[in-house]
């Protein structure tokens, strides 16, 4: 059970396409803090994140790396006892586990199919993780808190809820982002503790 929490967490981490049409607008503030979010291309985060299902928990140190359309994921620590390398382009989503073949597809929803036997709506971590929708997906629900930052997010069915925001400075403009988040889906529960944000090119070496 314990790898089948570890694909569906890593289901949760690719990035890919979905067309929705949605049915609420976001309030102005929540569009512009968006626009200002999304025009960074680079940037990097890590913490720990943890999962819990019907029938497995467990938690990981994550460092997550964007590049443009570019990214890798690094997983470590105690969940399932294995380091994991995800890594993302425009034309193939690769996955490498320590004592393990590399496993390759064209998409994000192909490789967890071809590794977990099922699909998931995968696109919209990349957004949530800093704190705005994901465009173009349905959004049912949205709470601000008194600073005007989402609180809380339903989207696609997840429910997201945010805390803990500090700021961060980039070319001179100031950019709340969250420090935890709790999404939910059915009997899946993940907590994402930010320890660090980078806004701006990084060397995924480092």
């Amino acid at each position: 059970m314990m790898q089948r929490s570890l694909l569906l967490l890593l289901s949760l981490l690719f990035i890919s396409g979905c067309v929705h049409r949605g049915s609420l607008t976001p309030p102005e503030d929540v569009i512009e803090h968006q626009r200002q979010l999304q025009a960074i291309n680079d940037w990097q985060l890590s913490g720990k994140l943890g999962i819990r299902t019907a029938d497995d928990s467990g938690s990981a140190s994550v460092k997550w790396v964007q590049q443009l359309a570019h990214y890798q994921i690094n997983l470590s620590g105690p969940l399932g006892q294995k380091s994991m390398i995800l890594t993302g382009t425009p034309e193939k989503v690769r996955l490498e586990q320590s004592g393990e073949p590399a496993q390759e597809a064209k998409t994000a929803e192909a490789l967890i199919k071809k590794t977990a036997g099922w699909t998931l709506p995968v696109a919209q971590l990349a957004y949530w993780v800093r704190g705005v929708p994901a465009p173009k997906l349905r959004i049912t629900h949205l709470q601000q808190n008194e600073s005007g930052l989402i609180a809380q997010l339903i989207q696609g069915g997840w429910s997201i809820n945010y805390s803990n925001y500090r700021d961060h400075t980039f070319n001179g403009v100031i950019l709340p982002l969250p420090g935890k988040i709790t999404a939910e889906f059915e009997d899946v529960r993940l907590i994402l503790v930010i320890r660090d944000w980078h806004l701006g090119a990084q060397d995924t070496n480092q």
